[in-house]
């Protein structure tokens, strides 16, 4: 798809409608871009243009509650209704890097990302509603459950990738600390407004949901710029994307991608403690603390609050001082919460180690992904993500099952000492991958890497 006001491709002039910071751009920016990392930037379009992370958090939040329910229907094997509910991770571990590597190299009148969105986003809205409808046979339920996770994934990545875009390098901090509080509204507003409909009309929460993310698509159509001017626009080769992914994935393994190899390798880890904690959590609290499964699973919420809470902060202390050293405070900090949380036994002092918990928790992911933006450069931003998406993903499914081992071998407070022990390690691969980088962050990030 080529642009109708370029021959070869290009994308038009950058005009000050274009730029954030122009003249035509009400959005309260100011200065050029320069794609060093000081250039403009819109705070007010990241607002507005993170909507779309409220609907995607709040969407798979009300599909993780209560399709094991409409499952529940049709199955009465949990291991069987676990295994359906796995098809989520498998699909999202095949597309995201495809789709990832492919939005890197579109060139299109629209841009990059926005394709993406605007044909996978109402596909997963039209599913996600239809799933109720189609609970009436398994295999309808089933159908309409792998289309809407591929739609999902279709353009997750993208539209991660489009807030980067966004962004110069020195503030994608503050950009990824202002996704995860939005999306954290959108969790929040999933449990405790949107969840309790489902006993009234199970139809509700769906079409909720649906509604969210079509909203969502309307912001995202009306404040995303085509060419964002911290992107590299300049059109660069074709290629299939399965065959680009597959060569990336090789060249992870070589020497000199260590750095981003252990990088994202200590993703796995810290997102598979986080992973086996909240699977985990609820059996430690009913064996140690006397709670029940419910007031168990509520404690949980002292976490989660704290990071919404802290997710703000976070991403200003990382533009402040820096993603890897905010990082690596993160990672001397929880592993002190989850060994000491190990030693306590009343549910007041757990709540409170949860809540420390939280706040570290945010001061590592928010920069996080600002980090792993800046590893792609100015154009493989797309790629880059997906591989953090990846990671993430195949740590949450191992993360319960090394917790449940840990407590296994030690009793419930193994469930402690083996997070304790596994964020440590992640901590050593990040110091070790930082080590193994050729250049800082901020640098890798003004670099183009696909010519």
């Amino acid at each position: 798809m080529q642009d109708a006001t370029s021959e070869r491709g290009e994308p038009p002039p950058t005009t000050d409608a274009m730029v954030p910071g122009g003249a035509a751009d009400a959005d309260g920016t100011a200065g050029p871009a320069d794609g060093t990392g000081t250039g403009s930037f819109a705070i007010g379009r990241i607002w507005w243009l993170a909507v779309g992370m409220l609907g995607i958090q709040a969407v798979f939040a009300l599909y993780n509650a209560f399709l094991p329910l409409l499952y529940g229907d049709f199955l009465t094997s949990r291991t069987l209704i676990g295994l359906l509910m796995g098809t989520d991770n498998l699909i999202g571990l095949l597309l995201i890097p495809v789709v990832g590597a492919w939005s890197d190299r579109l060139d299109s009148r629209h841009g990059r990302r926005l394709p993406f969105i605007v044909i996978a986003l109402p596909f997963a809205a039209l599913t996600f509603a239809a799933i109720p409808f189609a609970a009436v046979l398994l295999w309808t339920l089933i159908v309409t459950e792998v289309v809407f996770t591929a739609a999902m994934h279709a353009f997750r990545s993208p539209y991660v990738a489009m807030l980067v875009d966004h962004t110069p390098p020195a503030r994608r901090s503050t950009t990824s600390g202002i996704a995860q509080f939005v999306g954290g509204l959108g969790v929040l507003a999933a449990f405790a407004v949107i969840s309790p409909l489902f006993d009234t009309d199970r139809r509700l929460p769906f079409a909720i949901g649906a509604v969210l993310l079509l909203s969502s698509l309307i912001a995202i159509w009306t404040r995303a710029q085509r060419f964002p001017a911290h992107l590299d626009n300049a059109p660069v080769p074709a290629r299939n994307p399965v065959r680009d992914v597959a060569d990336e994935l090789r060249a992870l393994t070589r020497p000199p991608q260590r750095g981003r190899r252990d990088l994202l390798l200590a993703m796995l880890l810290t997102y598979g403690v986080v992973a086996g904690l909240q699977a985990m959590f609820p059996l430690f609290a009913i064996d140690v603390l006397g709670l029940t499964g419910g007031r168990a699973a509520q404690l949980l919420t002292a976490f989660a609050g704290a990071f919404l809470l802290t997710a703000l902060i976070a991403g200003a202390i990382g533009t402040r001082y820096g993603v890897l050293p905010t990082m690596r405070v993160a990672l001397v900090a929880l592993p002190v919460c989850w060994f000491t949380t190990a030693l306590l036994s009343d549910a007041n002092a757990v709540a409170g180690m949860l809540v420390l918990g939280g706040a570290a928790w945010a001061l590592f992911v928010v920069p996080a992904v600002a980090l792993m933006a800046d590893l792609g450069g100015r154009d493989r931003i797309g790629f880059v993500l997906s591989l953090y998406y990846v990671f993430t993903m195949l740590g949450q499914m191992v993360g319960p099952l090394l917790l449940g081992a840990a407590m296994d071998l030690l009793g419930p407070a193994g469930l402690w000492i083996g997070a304790g022990v596994v964020t440590s390690g992640g901590s050593w691969l990040v110091w070790r991958g930082q080590r193994a980088l050729d250049a800082d962050p901020h640098e890798l990030a003004t670099r183009t890497l696909l010519r």
